[in-house]
């Protein structure tokens, strides 16, 4: 639990807050790549007759086909059966198109593996929302008040499901904090080292920060060695367990961009830059006008054709939240391009490394006045083209190890085979570069990147 959550038991019994439908679309839709995207408008299509692709051939549903929907299903013909059930309300609030946003392999997609088997299917919405708060380094960037909020649960709800996404692998995920994320590994301690370096998180932060092994001994009456066991085990812990995921399943920048559909590409010319937001347009889609001119027809009515008028209302109101939730997310698109152009301009129009800036998404959510939360849905698992025409993960612009991984990709790359280059002789071209980066760190990076040391490398 968060600290501090204890003060809020007394007024949570019977509290339930109303969800915003647009709120709850606008972050999933956002959080949705490119192809995934491309599925979830497919899918709408079939799902809400009140939505429809512009075509020049358009000819408006009559009263008489929205009316079959909505008739009762003894007065239908056999034939309408496949209609009755595409247009059928559902209890659940999420909509069907979900279920079709295959992803890549990454974080989120293993977490929605584990916590949607775990929560009540009245909760998936719920789930999918903290998820889609979690970013890249594994930490929760929303509170249980705003899941409540916006989500339109319990507060009691919001708890339990947060609780059994902080359960779910790698361990330490949907944390808050650093400090958060060092307990939750530890719920099961196994040996005294272990329990010793849960209390020291719990209780005296400020002394293993300033590693004051002096005054914890004293604390706990312990030897010295149990003291350092338990420091070991701490320094064994993962600080960012979305990173140390995402690092063993994607290795490789260049790799992960290989055949990648770019979410954003970006471009300049005389004028400046030129930002295009691939994929479906909210400009090729539009409410159905048969439905849209129904619907203001019943609008004045206070009596009669009541399952007709709920049945317009309702797939008139979520096509318009569908193209106002594709706007949204092509408007939030274009204000980070803009920004991460501007701000590592260099890199954009030349491809090289060497420009990228150090940059976190706090830091650019701060910028452009938005919650952080809202830069993960945008950047995370997303590709942008460059100037140069490489296509590129977001992750480039808020890792550094990533840049000097990829400069280090491209130091071995031109190197002679006859003499490669030791970790030393890596760690001076990158000094020459303006990179200052110790030779273990280089060897670090080089192992991550699967490449041989220079023994190994060397041409027999």
């Amino acid at each position: 639990m968060k600290p501090g959550a204890s003060i809020r038991t007394s007024v949570r019994t019977g509290l339930r807050t109303t969800a915003d439908p647009k709120v709850v679309l606008n972050s999933q839709i956002l959080q949705l790549a490119q192809a995934d995207l491309f599925q979830a408008v497919e899918a709408e299509l079939l799902e809400n007759p009140a939505l429809e692709r512009i075509d020049d051939e358009f000819q408006p549903l009559t009263r008489e086909e929205i009316l079959k929907h909505v008739a009762p299903s003894e007065l239908r013909p056999s034939g309408d059966t496949w209609e009755a059930n595409r247009c059928r309300p559902t209890d659940d609030s999420t909509p069907d198109w979900i279920e079709l946003a295959a992803s890549h392999d990454s974080l989120w997609d293993h977490l929605r593996a584990q916590l949607l088997t775990m929560l009540p299917a009245e909760s998936r919405t719920l789930g999918l929302y903290l998820i889609g708060n979690i970013n890249e380094r594994g930490y929760l960037t929303t509170t249980i008040e705003e899941a409540a909020l916006d989500c339109g649960v319990s507060l009691e709800d919001a708890e339990a499901a947060i609780d059994a996404l902080r359960s779910c692998e790698p361990a330490g995920v949907g944390a808050y904090d650093l400090r958060d994320c060092l307990i939750l590994q530890l719920q099961r301690p196994q040996t005294d080292a272990e329990r010793l370096a849960r209390q020291i998180l719990r209780s005296h932060w400020d002394e293993l920060v300033q590693r004051n092994t002096r005054s914890l001994r004293h604390r706990y009456k312990v030897a010295d060695e149990l003291i350092e066991a338990a420091f070991d085990v701490i320094t064994g812990l993962n600080p960012f367990p979305g990173e140390g995921f995402c690092a063993h399943n994607v290795p490789q920048v260049s790799e992960r961009s290989i055949g990648a559909q770019p979410d954003v590409m970006l471009s300049f010319d005389e004028y400046g830059w030129i930002i295009e937001i691939p994929g479906p347009s909210p400009l090729n889609l539009r409410v159905d006008r048969g439905y849209e001119d129904r619907y203001w027809e019943l609008q004045g009515r206070r009596q009669g054709a009541k399952d007709e008028k709920r049945h317009i209302t309702e797939y008139v109101d979520r096509a318009r939240h569908f193209l106002s939730a594709l706007n949204s997310r092509r408007e939030t698109l274009a204000r980070v391009a803009k920004y991460l152009a501007e701000r590592q301009e260099g890199f954009v129009k030349t491809g090289d490394y060497k420009f990228l800036q150090n940059l976190t998404r706090v830091e650019m959510a701060k910028d452009l006045g938005l919650h952080e939360s809202t830069i993960s849905r945008a950047t995370n698992g997303k590709f942008i083209q460059i100037a140069t025409g490489e296509v590129v993960s977001f992750d480039v612009f808020f890792k550094a190890a990533l840049r000097v991984q990829r400069m280090i990709e491209d130091i071995l790359a031109s190197e002679n085979p006859d003499h490669p280059l030791s970790d030393q002789d890596i760690a001076d071209r990158l000094a020459q570069k303006g990179l200052q980066v110790a030779r273990r760190t280089v060897n670090k990076y080089r192992d991550r990147a699967r490449m041989l040391s220079s023994h190994k490398r060397r041409v027999a």
